[in-house]
């Protein structure tokens, strides 16, 4: 790497030190109501309910292979098979 590039990434770098990301009040919120479902269905002891929050709030397919793990480990935790 030549000089001239590596003080540029270091000035890039530099510049971008203490910048922080945007907060998104929205994503805040929505994340707190998926927190605040997701504390309730995993507490209760409906299938049923647990499978349309993972469905419809976090988009997983029946048949993929990460809507078979999560109910699962849902499964597992409630002592089903």
């Amino acid at each position: 790497m030549s000089d001239d590039q590596e003080i540029k990434d270091v000035r890039d770098e530099e510049l971008q030190r203490g910048k922080r990301q945007p907060v998104s009040i929205s994503g805040m919120r929505r994340r707190a109501v998926l927190r605040r479902k997701f504390k309730e269905v995993l507490q209760g002891d409906d299938e049923v309910a647990f499978i349309d929050a993972i469905v419809n709030d976090l988009g997983q397919l029946p048949g993929s292979a990460e809507y078979a793990n999560s109910l699962k480990i849902w499964r597992e935790f409630r002592g089903r098979r």
